[in-house]
Formats: C-alpha cells, sequence, structure tokens
C-alpha cells in the first residue's frame, strides 16, 4: 500500500468512542443500524405477542402468530397504511431497503408505545410466569437507547409524562433541563411535557407545540403573578409584571432595563409571536418558530419554579 494512503488512513481512523466535536445526526435507519433494530424488533414482537399456552423448561417464548398479525393489524389502522408486514417475517420484511425506508421507524415508535402500554396493563405481573414485565420491558427500552446512541441517531427513546416513544435529540443540557421538570410532575411540568412531545415526536404538530408551551409557562408563572385573577392570561401577567417592577436576577445596566426586568420581554414576546392564536389563521407556526417557543417555555419554567424573578414594589 502506498505510504501517503498508509498516512491518511492513520490520520482519518478515530478510536471506538471518540466522537467528532459536531457529529452530524443521522435520520431513519442506515445499513449499519438494519440488524439491531430488527433484532430489537423481533424481541419486542415476542414479548408483546407470546404463546401463554407454550412451556419452555429454558424460560423461552413462542411468538403466537395469530396474536402477531392482530398488532399488525392495528399497526395498520392506526398509520392508515398497508404495509404488507401482516403475512410476512419481520427480519426477511425488515431487510428490504425500500421497507425498512418506508415504515421502519414508525413500526419501530408503534412497538415502544405497545410496550408502554403492556407494562401499565400489567403492573408487576410475570410474563408467562417467567420474567417480571416491568424490568423486561425496562431492559428493551435501554438497549434500544443504546441502538440508537451508537448509531448517532437523530432519533431517542423519550419517556416522559405517560408518552414513550421515538424524539428527535436535543442538547443534552437541555434535555436534562426539560427532563428534571417534567419529573416535578406539577401542572405546568405536565403541559411542557406534551409540548415537548409535540415539538420532538415522530409526528410533529409544531402549532399545538406553541401553544400548549404558552400553556406550560402561564401554569407556573400566573398563580405567582396575580394569584387572584382566574382570567388572567400570559400577556397580563407581563403587563403587571411591568406596573411592580419585577425582576429577574439578572438585568441589564440601569439605562438599558425596562420596567418589569427582561423576563417579561420574553413574556411578552412569547404571546406577541404566537401568530395562530385563537384559531385567526394569521400566521403559519414554522418548526423555527415552535422549537423557540418551546426551549424559551422550558427556561421561563425553570427560573420562575426556581424563585428567580421577584416583585419589586407593590402597586
Amino acid at each position: 500500500m502506498d505510504s501517503s494512503v498508509e498516512e491518511n488512513m492513520a490520520m482519518s481512523w478515530k478510536p471506538f468512542g471518540a466522537k467528532e466535536e459536531s457529529e452530524t445526526l443521522v435520520d431513519g435507519v442506515p445499513p449499519y443500524m438494519v440488524n439491531s433494530v430488527i433484532d430489537w424488533m423481533g424481541q419486542a414482537e415476542l414479548l408483546l405477542c407470546y404463546d401463554e399456552n407454550y412451556y419452555s423448561c429454558f424460560d423461552e417464548l413462542k411468538l403466537d402468530s395469530r396474536r402477531r398479525r392482530s398488532l399488525v393489524s392495528e399497526f395498520d389502522r392506526k398509520s392508515r397504511l398497508d404495509s404488507y408486514l401482516y403475512d410476512a417475517n419481520t427480519k426477511s420484511y425488515f431487510r428490504v431497503k425500500e421497507h425498512m425506508n418506508r415504515i421502519g421507524l414508525m413500526y419501530l415508535d408503534y412497538l415502544i408505545e405497545k410496550l408502554d402500554e403492556l407494562r401499565e396493563d400489567y403492573d408487576s405481573s410475570l410474563v408467562s410466569g417467567r420474567m417480571p414485565i416491568d424490568s423486561t420491558v425496562e431492559y428493551l427500552y435501554e438497549d434500544l437507547e443504546k441502538i440508537l446512541s451508537e448509531s448517532g441517531s437523530k432519533w431517542r427513546l423519550g419517556k416522559r409524562n405517560g408518552y414513550c416513544g421515538l424524539e428527535e435529540r436535543v442538547s443534552p443540557m437541555m434535555q436534562q433541563i426539560a427532563d428534571e421538570l417534567v419529573e416535578s410532575k406539577s401542572s405546568a411540568s405536565q403541559l411542557l411535557s406534551d409540548a415537548w412531545h409535540s415539538m420532538f415526536g415522530r409526528n410533529p404538530d409544531y402549532s399545538k407545540a406553541y401553544a400548549t408551551a404558552v400553556k406550560s409557562v402561564e401554569a407556573v408563572v400566573l398563580p405567582i403573578v396575580e394569584p387572584n385573577n382566574k382570567k388572567s392570561t400570559l400577556s397580563k401577567a407581563a403587563a403587571v409584571m411591568r406596573d411592580q417592577k419585577w425582576s429577574f436576577q439578572i438585568e441589564t445596566n440601569p439605562k438599558n432595563n425596562v420596567n418589569g426586568g427582561v423576563i417579561q420581554l420574553l413574556m411578552s414576546a412569547l404571546m406577541y409571536s404566537h401568530s395562530d392564536r385563537h384559531g385567526s389563521g394569521d400566521g403559519v407556526i414554522t418548526e423555527e418558530k415552535a422549537k423557540a417557543a418551546v426551549f424559551s417555555a422550558v427556561f421561563l419554567v425553570q427560573i420562575f419554579s426556581s424563585g428567580l424573578v421577584t416583585r419589586g414594589e407593590k402597586a
């Protein structure tokens, strides 16, 4: 081999585990991920459709073809398409590139949802007297997240506030903040969870994401700023903050500052930019605008929940 080629290979090769500073995430199911995804689907189907009358001294499960066809039929109905998966073998079916590209992620998302339903229905029961369902489903979830992460997938497994499914991978720091807020189980966190899922789920709804993001901020702000006004809104609360000279722990210099501080400006902007509110149809909520609203909501819910915005002089 030419020495220059060897040098270039040595310079471009990265040890396993080493990541580029700006690694590009991949959508879909690339070829190097196919085998892992197919194996995972097979395990998920087996847990969802095992033959309850089959017994093995080796604690093996056997796929019940009738239950599996019922599973696929439900997928076709919910996805509004004919997958041709009904009479096909999952492993051979998804080895066809066209099939994997067309419904691979959809079917994966569906199986995640069904596993979550199985866990809720059976609680701490056993799979045919063998394995605890809850821990078995959790193992499958952990395995899938490992597959997605190691493959550099754009998608991750999202588990928050009743939702379980594929969602877009975002900045780890922002993800951590959002996860911590959702785990608080407050009304604001539940709404924030809905907004996050609408924004980053497999079937995003940008209008819903924006509207629910606003509601999540209102859920934490209104009881603090206007606790006695049941008809208050985010924009009205911002006006009250201006009148009462509320402030954030970080403000600009007095010359450039505004009454009520910088936070009420962000609240006002969130309302002002909500172009399709009240069903007026005056504007379209783009992906970028919805994402800005959701991220702003995460920030606002966090700082108000942490007591970092305080009232100034009494009106």
